[in-house]
């Protein structure tokens, strides 16, 4: 088996397993704080565990603001945490902000009084503010590539892989299915409802497009979506630099993002998505809350780790179940009107309306993922608000297809059942050359 390997943080070694991204090393070593938030300094760890939030940022080999819940870890790797320029990260003595300016700082009108005065206080704010600094020295250049496809899919999860199914039996060849993740799956491999489809009818249909010709491309993020002619021109971002992708028709299938809740404290290390811990259990072996003494490693703890589950509906009694089956165990599952502040850092209590306090190793948030509209909105289609889901799912018709002629969108971005919305976009997708050629 492979050996497990040290990285650094902050100068400081940190054992890393193999498989591991940089935030499972560094959860698993008891490390929560992860950086500073740019204007009060406040304590940030990761939320999402997704590459969705951006409260993970770490300067890594030289390179700032690198997330590192997307980021691998690799032997030898520095690692060194943001936003505190006095360098210590875990008590950043420009936290008292919050405590000098109770009311708010607006750095706009800081000295104010005096012209000079004024310009002295906005550099102060500029260097004490940002997201890092330049990376060490220059990145090598890399030429980009041009590459066509006659359908592109946008996420391999259920229903992009439905769609490429149904796409390349219809075309054969010119279909690509592009994954941001090392793997195929999506949320399917979470299997969190045992009722509804999960990873083994992922892959069923993966085998089936790739037999009828489909190519899957994973570690490809699509960065950008754009009108082109007709076509959609796709911006996708791979290890080995960036392709201009030109398809005739896109499917965005590319599902839904976790949320937080407005409470006071949300935004503490300690509190994490629900899905984000469950596919961090499952790919990297880790559970958050073993406590940690620095700079040693940290502390093994005995029983499970205690999460406090908050949420509504359905979302909150799978993600609750799965969290058991995944080792940790739930003192409470609380409603998300009943809450009103997550205390510590990390956060070690969530106190709620009716004046109780219960005490935890972390806070999971179990909302329904909010649709990841903004690649099909930004290339023109049209997304409505849904409260219930507290996001802006696609507008698609019967067929799938969105305001835009070129563009398709199934499963959870536009909040349709993932195999037959898949199944449906995707034999839409290869019929419009023949509907509008």
């Amino acid at each position: 088996m492979p050996e497990p390997f040290l990285i650094h943080v902050d100068g400081e070694p940190v054992e890393a397993q193999p498989g591991d991204t940089v935030a499972a090393s560094l959860l698993r070593a008891g490390i929560t704080t992860f950086t500073r938030s740019i204007k009060y300094h406040r304590p940030r760890g990761p939320f999402c565990l997704e590459g969705s939030c951006g409260q993970c940022l770490l300067r890594v080999d030289g390179v700032p603001s690198v997330q590192a819940c997307r980021a691998k870890a690799a032997p030898g790797m520095r690692c060194e945490r943001q936003n505190a320029p006095l360098g210590n990260v875990e008590n950043d003595v420009f936290r008292a902000v919050d405590i000098v300016f109770p009311g708010g700082l607006d750095h706009h009108h800081i000295a104010t009084f005096s012209r000079t005065a004024g310009l002295l206080a906005l550099e102060v704010a500029r260097r004490l503010a940002g997201l890092g600094e330049l990376p060490d020295t220059a990145s090598p250049a890399r030429p980009g590539k041009a590459q066509t496809a006659r359908v592109a899919i946008i996420g391999a999860g259920l229903a992009g892989l439905a769609a490429a199914r149904a796409a390349a039996f219809a075309l054969g060849e010119g279909v690509v299915v592009l994954e941001r993740e090392a793997a195929p799956g999506g949320s399917a491999l979470l299997n969190l409802d045992p009722a509804r489809p999960g990873s083994a009818q992922s892959f069923e249909s993966l085998r089936a497009a790739l037999g009828a010709g489909a190519r899957l491309v994973c570690d490809a993020e699509v960065v950008g979506l754009y009108p082109d002619e007709g076509k959609g021109l796709l911006a996708v971002r791979g290890p080995d630099g960036l392709t201009a992708l030109r398809a005739e028709r896109v499917v965005v299938a590319c599902g839904g993002t976790s949320q937080p809740l407005p409470f006071v404290g949300v935004d503490r290390p300690g509190v994490y998505a629900a899905r984000g811990l469950i596919k961090l259990s499952r790919r990297c072996g880790v559970l958050i809350g073993a406590p940690r003494v620095r700079p040693g490693p940290a502390v093994p703890r005995e029983g499970a780790p205690k999460l406090a589950v908050v949420g509504e509906g359905r979302e909150l009694e799978l993600c609750s179940e799965a969290l058991r089956r995944c080792g940790y165990e739930i003192c409470a599952q609380v409603p998300a009107p009943l809450v009103r502040r997550a205390r510590g850092n990390p956060v070690r209590a969530l106190d709620l309306i009716d004046g109780q306090r219960l005490r935890c190793d972390g806070v999971a948030i179990a909302l329904p993922p909010a649709p990841q509209h903004e690649l099909a909105t930004s290339a023109g289609a049209k997304a409505r608000w849904d409260a219930s889901l507290g996001g802006f799912p696609v507008e698609v018709d019967e067929r799938g297809q969105t305001s835009v002629p070129w563009l398709f969108a199934a499963g959870s971005v536009a909040n349709l059942p993932p195999i037959e919305s898949g199944r449906v976009a995707g034999a839409a997708a290869a019929a419009f050359e023949d509907d509008h050629g």
